[in-house]
């Protein structure tokens, strides 16, 4: 089936969006830890799972540590598994990126991404196996490669208030397709609670972007470049300042993925 073989990409790309909220109290000065579990769906039903632990230093650095892995009807599919590790340093403007490893199983297929940044700015990516660049493929620039960050890191917003996070753009990179996620707000800030959180969030819909590192006129690109709908829910733990998705919803060609926090609490 056609559609099967986007599954992975869907849920990697929801993981990331989901397991970058165990980082919200980041910029507190004592050590943390925080764990966290990700549902995954389409059409109401199961397709993966993922769960994430944070580690945040007292020096203000970062470490996540993720799992993911099909479930439900996506395990009907695709036999889906991987790792996702990104390290940092929390700074007033938000977190800066060290470095970013995703690992997964697809099938029997086997992939590695490696990035490694400094001071916002790309320096090397390493993918095994090489990317296969096809027709109409759009080539990174220098330029697109400077202030951005992870999937993980990059969907942390800094700011002063819930207020302030719609207006944002991000700008991310995920070792191969350079995009940015450009944020407006589609709702007030309402009350949202899951298992070791309760807060106010708000709802920004999400404009996808392509940048560079892609193949023009892919339909996928395509479609979530003009046709999808996106929304994440951001929210912050206490006072920290930084903002995460505990919820998302990305529109694709076989239906919408949502994302949930089923469990988000700091341990330690």
């Amino acid at each position: 089936m056609k559609a099967s073989r986007h599954f992975c990409n869907w849920m990697l790309m929801a993981a990331c969006v989901a397991g970058a909220t165990g980082m919200v109290g980041g910029a507190a000065h004592a050590a943390q830890i925080y764990k966290s579990e990700y549902r995954v769906s389409l059409y109401g039903l199961t397709i993966a799972r993922a769960s994430f632990s944070t580690n945040v230093s007292d020096s203000r650095a970062y470490e996540v540590n993720g799992k993911l892995m099909s479930s439900g009807l996506g395990s009907l599919f695709d036999d889906t598994s991987g790792t996702l590790d990104a390290k940092g340093q929390y700074s007033e403007a938000g977190p800066v990126p060290g470095s970013y490893v995703v690992k997964y199983k697809h099938g029997k297929r086997n992939k590695t991404t490696t990035i490694a940044f400094a001071n916002g700015n790309v320096t090397s990516t390493v993918n095994v196996p090489p990317i296969k660049k096809k027709s109409n493929w759009v080539e990174l620039k220098p330029d697109d490669l400077k202030s951005v960050a992870d999937p993980l890191s990059g969907v942390m917003v800094a700011a002063d208030s819930l207020d302030q996070i719609c207006s944002k753009t991000l700008h991310m990179y995920d070792g191969q397709t350079r995009i940015d996620l450009k944020l407006s707000p589609e709702s007030k800030p309402q009350p949202f609670a899951t298992d070791g959180f309760k807060g106010d969030a708000i709802t920004c819909s999400a404009k996808f972007v392509p940048i560079s590192g892609y193949q023009s006129g892919r339909k996928a690109i395509e479609y979530l470049k003009n046709s999808s709908r996106i929304s994440m829910t951001f929210a912050s733990l206490g006072k920290s300042g930084i903002y995460s998705p505990v919820q998302a919803k990305i529109g694709t060609q076989i239906g919408t993925v949502s994302v949930y926090a089923t469990r988000f609490e700091k341990t330690q």
